[in-house]
């Protein structure tokens, strides 16, 4: 809850000439799921994002290669949105061999907000 960004001094970048192309994301262990995680990326238009899988994905990742051990199979449930009124609940997966993760996922369930086509 006591996270933001300060669109004040972002804007103040930008108009320095800058443009800070920055994703930030931040996770915390917590007590009702393993990991609670906010994403912002404010000047590519998502203030907050309610559910990143590729940045999920990445944690799951790096949290897996610092399990203790060569090898394992390990799982955390993510909650992410929660503060912006748009609860998400991540499942992330990871499985590491000989002192290497081996492979990473991540799932959950969604609901089609919009549709649409392309014509190239």
């Amino acid at each position: 809850e006591q996270v933001r960004v300060d669109m004040n001094v972002m804007l103040e970048i930008e108009a320095l000439g800058l443009r800070p192309n920055f994703h930030t994301y931040i996770h915390t262990r917590d007590d009702e799921v393993d990991i609670r995680a906010r994403m912002f990326a404010p000047l590519g238009g998502t203030i907050e994002d309610p559910a990143t899988g590729s940045a999920n994905c990445a944690l799951a990742g790096l949290l897996a290669h610092y399990e203790s051990g060569d090898s394992g199979e390990f799982a955390w449930q993510i909650a992410q949105g929660v503060e912006m009124g748009r609860p998400s609940l991540l499942k992330a997966r990871a499985k590491k061999e000989a002192g290497q993760v081996s492979g990473v996922w991540i799932g959950g369930h969604s609901v089609m907000i919009t549709e649409g086509t392309i014509e190239v």
